[in-house]
């Protein structure tokens, strides 16, 4: 066999290895390809791109196809029947917002004219294109302003769905709007969840804008998730699994947790923290009761996002028992309410979600201090 191989050229040898390997070369920067998230794949053309939808919604059971082309292209015969969407979009409504973020990433704010809940926006960007008008409120799915979004013309309207045909994607349909319906929030991966700027960037033809994003993304994660587990090596930190951290808080007498599988308990687990329900194979929420909750976390070391507390006071006002907890008893509680404006805007459910790699170190800072002891947080913070 070596002899054999020293008959072909270095070409032919490349050809040979992409044909029985393709997953070791990277794919084109201008033809980029998510590496995390399982929802979606986009087929380069010339003049087009190809867009499946693998997940649209939970438990999809087929994929959802659409046709990005530019304007002055023939469709192509053996997609005529797609939903065709023309590019470069100049107008676009998002009813989300990580959305909305990715138009900001890729330095395209002027092309959003529409979005849900406008005063819900953190970005000062897109505040002060709706205070000038330029930006309009089109309301929340199921209740979206559908003679408001035809006004607006968009190239696309950019949703997300709970199932297929929702009501808000029929109506925006008979309107004759172009819909994609985004599965992004159902990602488990927080690399996977940011990789949907992709789809932007087709939109947009920003596809290698978007690729050096994401790229500075999965590195920085990478990067980070490779020191934690570096300095937790060989300490008892790497015997136990890490600080026990617990999540969320009661409300209205049941307490909802995420799933071992989910998008919450993998940046735990990245973050080198040990989760108390990390067995539970599922991505969706754990609805528990308070007592069953005592019972698994309560000499947790640390805990995080309890509901909208403000200050320890505030865990108290949810209910008295959670002074139960030794997190809570040693100060050790942790808020996603570090970047929020009025009206209930909060930048991690915004800009947050393209940016895992900055979520990631702060979740590193506040469970491995040590580890990043320059770290400033950016999306969290401690409850006084």
């Amino acid at each position: 066999m070596i002899r054999l191989l020293h008959h072909y050229s270095a070409r032919v040898l490349l050809a040979l290895l992409v044909a029985v390997t393709p997953q070791l070369l990277p794919a084109s920067v201008d033809e980029p390809q998510p590496t995390h998230a399982e929802g979606f794949e986009l087929a380069y053309h010339d003049g087009y791109t190809v867009l499946t939808i693998t997940q649209a919604h939970p438990n999809a059971r087929r994929p959802q196809r659409y046709l990005l082309i530019e304007r002055n292209r023939e469709v192509p015969s053996a997609y005529r029947d797609l939903p065709r969407i023309y590019v470069p979009v100049e107008r676009v409504v998002t009813a989300a917002g990580p959305l909305l973020a990715q138009f900001e990433v890729l330095e395209a704010p002027d092309r959003v004219v529409g979005h849900d809940h406008t005063g819900r926006i953190y970005s000062e960007r897109f505040r002060s294109r709706v205070e000038e008008g330029r930006l309009r409120r089109v309301g929340e799915p199921p209740h979206m302003d559908i003679e408001r979004v035809v006004a607006l013309e968009p190239d696309v309207v950019l949703i997300n769905a709970l199932g297929p045909q929702s009501e808000t994607e029929h109506k925006l349909r008979e309107a004759g709007m172009p819909v994609l319906v985004v599965g992004d929030w159902l990602e488990h991966d927080p690399v996977g969840r940011a990789e949907w700027i992709l789809v932007a960037g087709a939109l947009l033809q920003r596809e290698r804008e978007a690729a050096e994003y994401i790229d500075g993304v999965r590195e920085r994660y990478q990067d980070l998730e490779d020191e934690v587990g570096r300095a937790r090596r060989g300490t008892a930190h790497d015997e136990t699994g890490g600080p026990t951290v617990l999540v969320n808080a009661p409300y209205q007498g049941t307490w909802s947790v995420p799933g071992g599988r989910s998008y919450m308990a993998r940046l735990l687990e990245h973050a080198g923290a040990r989760y108390p329900w990390s067995g539970h194979d599922t991505r969706g929420a754990l609805h528990l009761e308070l007592e069953s909750v005592i019972n698994a976390a309560s000499s947790a070391d640390v805990w995080i996002n309890p509901g909208d507390s403000e200050s320890l006071a505030d865990v108290l006002r949810i209910d008295p028992r959670l002074h139960v907890f030794e997190a809570y008893q040693q100060g050790h509680v942790y808020s996603f309410t570090a970047r929020t404006r009025s009206g209930g805007a909060n930048d991690y459910f915004e800009r947050g979600a393209l940016e895992p790699d900055r979520i990631l170190a702060d979740l590193i800072a506040i469970f491995h201090p040590e580890v990043l002891p320059e770290h400033r947080l950016r999306y969290f913070r401690q409850l006084r």
